[in-house]
């Protein structure tokens, strides 16, 4: 198995538990679209998380009221001003937070 395939299978096992904690066991639908790309990516795996803790760009405690988790291997960047659609909910990316390359998260707040 290829070090990518391994990273996958990672990726697609943490998802997996953040969802649990997250209080669903299965993923949302729904599609991410921005500025820079002209046609919606769609079909995405989703994991809203509410409530999280971060460390912001100045050290300080920052409380995310919402964040969208989407696996790496599905969308491979998010960006400020990004719009996620989830059913007939929109979220509009506010703050990119993190991108390991394995899953992609960002600070969201509803559009």
């Amino acid at each position: 198995m290829s070090r990518q395939q391994l990273k996958a299978r990672a990726a697609r096992a943490i998802f997996q538990r953040m969802r649990e904690e997250g209080g669903g066991g299965e993923p949302l639908l729904g599609s991410y679209s921005d500025h820079v790309q002209s046609v919606p990516v769609t079909d995405l795996e989703l994991v809203i998380l509410r409530d999280i803790e971060r460390v912001g760009p100045d050290g300080g405690l920052v409380v995310d009221q919402v964040q969208i988790s989407v696996l790496a291997e599905q969308l491979c960047k998010v960006r400020r001003d990004g719009l996620f659609v989830i059913g007939s909910d929109r979220w509009l990316v506010f703050d990119p937070v993190r991108n390991d390359g394995v899953i992609v998260t960002a600070a969201v707040k509803s559009a």
